[in-house]
């Protein structure tokens, strides 16, 4: 039986798992950058003209804000968890 038709390892499936979450991780967090590429170009606009800042303005502000926040909590632990797994079969080998 050659090596490329044997069943994979427990081992060899999580790490190709891992490597597609990396990719899908990638692409969002790619995404994600362009979305906060444009908000960023969004508040430094309303910065310059401050009198434009009206109360639906300052709640919008505060809703993207605490959306960011979150946003880049869900992929510090998306990471970190990416990484502990990593770091399990790394010491397997």
């Amino acid at each position: 039986m050659s090596e490329s038709n044997l069943p994979l390892t427990e081992d060899e499936i999580k790490r190709e798992q891992l490597s597609s979450d990396f990719v899908n991780l990638s692409d969002d967090f790619s995404k994600f950058s362009e979305e906060c590429a444009f908000l960023f170009d969004a508040f430094a606009a309303v910065g310059r003209e401050p009198e434009c800042i009206t109360p639906h303005t300052s709640e919008g502000i505060r809703h993207l804000c605490y959306w960011l926040k979150y946003q880049v909590i869900g992929y510090r632990e998306k990471i970190d968890e990416m990484q502990d797994c990593w770091r399990g079969l790394s010491r397997k080998k």
